[in-house]
């Protein structure tokens, strides 16, 4: 990992930063350079004025540009600012320079032709007046002789190694810069790069934990933004796959009890059929509880196929108009015998509404064959059932209510899970599976609805549904799963 994304953050880093402060000081050169130029012609610009001034007042007075007191302030400028000074007439001889040398030499006429127009300034190119390349300012100026006019041509040449030598210097300067801020970058997005990558790699070991089926590891992570987010789901994931896989091996192994139960009872009585252990006259009962254990396969087998059809999003709804007071009774005729053999009271019936809804009907006859099942498998003898049917607006809400024994805090809970049963049922329920309402909590969702459990330990166990009257859009298979 470091090899890769801690790396390339880091060269990326640096490189941008040395690529950015690199065209950053190219731009502060060229700038200084022409600044510097500038600043150049505008003194030279000065002097000039200057020197035009003095050469004008001498030329008046002596009628010659060639006096000591121009010849003196040639040698000044050209002491003091390290610059030659040449004085030209109109057609470009030279008439006075600050060298005193000898040697003849003269502007070239294009060059005239464009000081006449204004003055120049130019930047090492070669202006004739020297071999190297040089820096040269010229002006173009009138002599005035009582009543003649004369021009003339003042140039000012300095050194190349004058402007060069600043440019030197700058670069130098902006070198040593530019590797002291790539080198500090670099320092920064180095720790920086580390700070941001600490959360990655805690990520990655949780994540390796995960593949190694450990999900108790939670990724560290704090003040980190969206990887702060990343781990908090991450988390959130673990919990959920250690969850998925508690409950995996949960159903299996209550899977392979429920199972294991009566093939073991059905093995057991068809061997003491077969080998004579059980006689003749008997064999009548065992075969009935045989048939009985062989029905409770079945439904636990079709119980398991319609919950794997709900949670792959297989089962679809036949939406009808269903009167539910009318469902709910004729479900409820189904256990007339067991409800009279009890002496169980049944209350609420005769004030309930018709109420209609759209909704599936074999599947809702379903749930309130499991809901009245369970109430009546666990309301005692000379108990009571009490049913109400309730239209509220664009929902309605049925109850079922029977006195009993009640429900724990940790069995509400765990009431509407996979095989999910508590020690005390499982010793007296021996036809049930413990899928009857997980069955129910999916077909209500099925149908858009919600279902609720309410109980008091040692007093009653009440299941609140609430259904939509008009058929809505089916949930998705995830939200079915959830």
């Amino acid at each position: 990992m470091k090899k890769s994304i801690f790396s390339r953050y880091f060269y990326l880093g640096t490189i941008t930063t040395f690529f950015f402060a690199a065209l950053l000081g190219s731009i502060v050169l060229l700038w200084a350079d022409g600044r510097y130029e500038d600043e150049k012609q505008e003194q030279a610009a000065n002097m000039a004025h200057l020197m035009i001034t003095d050469t004008r007042l001498n030329f008046s007075r002596y009628h010659t540009v060639d006096t000591d007191q121009i010849r003196s302030q040639f040698s000044y400028y050209a002491l003091t600012y390290n610059i030659s000074c040449y004085l030209f007439d109109e057609e470009g001889e030279c008439l006075l320079r600050s060298d005193f040398a000898d040697g003849s030499i003269r502007l070239n006429s294009s060059l005239m032709e464009s000081v006449r127009r204004k003055p120049t300034f130019q930047v090492n190119q070669f202006t004739g007046l020297t071999q190297e390349l040089s820096a040269c300012y010229i002006e173009h100026f009138t002599l005035y002789d009582e009543d003649e006019e004369h021009g003339a041509y003042l140039a000012l040449v300095y050194p190349a190694d004058q402007l060069t030598d600043f440019s030197k210097e700058l670069f130098f300067v902006l070198v040593i810069g530019l590797l002291g801020v790539t080198v500090l970058a670099a320092i920064i997005f180095y720790f920086n790069t580390r700070h941001i990558m600490k959360p990655v790699t805690e990520i990655t070991k949780a994540a390796e934990s995960y593949a190694d089926g450990d999900f108790s590891v939670k990724p560290q992570v704090a003040d980190a933004g969206e990887l702060t987010y990343l781990a908090m789901t991450m988390g959130r994931m673990a919990d959920f796959i250690d969850s998925n896989e508690k409950n995996r091996k949960s159903f299996v192994s209550n899977v392979s009890h429920e199972l294991r139960t009566p093939m073991t009872t059905i093995s057991g009585f068809v061997d003491g059929i077969l080998d004579g252990t059980i006689p003749p006259e008997q064999q009548q009962g065992y075969l009935r509880r045989i048939s009985g254990e062989v029905k409770r396969l079945s439904r636990l087998v079709s119980s398991m196929l319609n919950i794997s059809k709900f949670e792959e999003g297989g089962m679809e709804l036949k939406l009808v108009p269903v009167e539910l007071t009318g469902l709910l009774i004729s479900t409820l005729f189904m256990f007339e015998q067991k409800i009279e053999a009890r002496q169980i009271r049944v209350c609420g019936l005769e004030d309930c509404p018709r109420a209609e809804i759209q909704a599936d009907k074999d599947l809702m006859q379903q749930v309130f064959y499991n809901l009245i099942e369970n109430a009546v498998k666990f309301t005692p003898k000379d108990g009571e059932l009490t049913f109400s049917v309730e239209p509220q607006g664009e929902q309605c809400q049925v109850v079922i209510r029977n006195t009993g024994e009640g429900l724990s805090e940790e069995e509400l809970a765990n009431v509407f899970n996979r095989f999910y049963k508590t020690d005390e049922s499982r010793s007296k329920d021996t036809t049930g599976v413990g899928l009857g309402l997980s069955i129910v909590s999916r077909i209500i969702r099925l149908h858009n609805g919600n279902i609720m459990v309410k109980s008091v330990k040692g007093d009653y166990t009440e299941f609140v549904i609430q259904l939509p009257v008009k058929g809505k859009k089916q949930l998705s298979a995830k939200e079915r799963k959830d």
